[in-house]
């Protein structure tokens, strides 16, 4: 590691982040409505608050962590893949295969434990499908996968309507909810799940974050510094889109964290990917328990019997911003 960036500053800089995500965390779980007092949670007086918090609360936040930390890191090694920093999450189509299974188990009428089975399933996939497609001579270009990703993401979302047309009302409504992202109702087995995929997805990217480095630098500089950018390349792409299949696959799709927060953290932090990738994922999880509390709390007392899809409540945030990123 060069001068401006030695362990010791990498350390200090994720131990903060990741001190702050704590705080929040554990401030916000609790906040909302009804307030859920910490000290009612072992006192035994209200046992309604502790079926709240360990059933609802707690189970959401924690999801908003795993979910926004995928999504964001996944931005920013598709962002290097791609080399276009405008690239997302959702542009490589998995997203769209997660979303056909969801709403594919939505229509079939199967139980609520089972549509995110069969949607990290058609994640999976369609992971793969892409990659067959993609793949020129055993290589994975960057043009191949970006058109590949979009054309198949039409296709899946063409699907997704023609499901819709056909549903009845109740259930175009849950479609509607699933294609704007939601956080509630998940199981803890089920967060377990997408934590445990989040991290060893992020683990790898941080360890391919070197080579990210290199291969931002374009494939003809790669190789001349020893690096294969077609096996790296093929090692990233597995890794984050499985990442995003598995966060679609329980939260729905919920857009521009993968866009905002790398952003965000590069203007910060600058553009190194070994600084970049473990604080935006940090970063992403703070902005997307944020943007949750947000979505819970913002028309719950003004008479209305709902809360807001937190995938709304990122976009207005969100394409504000992306429209000043293409200005810039």
């Amino acid at each position: 590691m060069n001068k401006s960036l030695n362990f010791q500053r990498w350390l200090f800089m994720n131990l903060l982040l990741l001190l702050g995500l704590g705080v929040i965390v554990s401030i916000f779980s609790f906040l909302g409505n009804p307030l859920v007092s910490p000290l009612s949670l072992f006192s035994g007086d209200n046992p309604i608050a502790g079926d709240l918090y360990f059933h609802a609360r707690l189970p959401r936040t924690l999801l908003a962590v795993f979910v926004g930390a995928a999504l964001s890191s996944s931005g920013v090694a598709f962002q290097s893949l791609l080399r276009n920093p405008l690239a997302d999450p959702y542009i490589l189509g998995v997203s769209g295969g997660a979303a056909l299974g969801g709403v594919l188990a939505l229509a079939l009428n199967l139980p609520f434990s089972l549509i995110s089975v069969l949607a990290f399933g058609f994640a999976l996939g369609s992971l793969f499908l892409i990659y067959f497609v993609a793949k020129v001579e055993g290589r994975l270009p960057a043009h191949s996968l970006l058109l590949t990703g979009v054309i198949f993401n039409a296709f899946a979302f063409a699907l997704i309507l023609l499901i819709n047309s056909l549903v009845t009302l109740g259930e175009a409504h849950q479609i509607l909810f699933l294609l704007m992202g939601s956080l509630e109702a998940r199981p803890m087995a089920e967060v377990f799940w997408v934590g445990l995929f989040t991290f060893l997805g992020l683990a790898i990217l941080v360890f391919q974050s070197s080579r990210m480095n290199v291969i931002s630098l374009g494939d003809e500089t790669a190789a001349q510094l020893g690096v294969t950018p077609a096996t790296h390349r093929k090692i990233i792409f597995f890794a984050a889109s499985v990442m995003v299949g598995a966060s679609v696959a329980v939260a729905g799709l919920i857009g521009f964290v993968g866009l905002v927060v790398p952003h965000v953290c590069r203007m910060i932090f600058g553009p190194d990917h070994r600084v970049l990738m473990p604080l935006s994922a940090l970063g992403g999880g703070l902005f997307l328990v944020l943007c949750d509390f947000l979505a819970r709390t913002l028309v719950s007392g003004a008479g209305f019997q709902t809360q807001l899809p937190i995938g709304v409540v990122t976009a207005l945030i969100g394409a504000p911003f992306f429209v000043w990123l293409m200005k810039k």
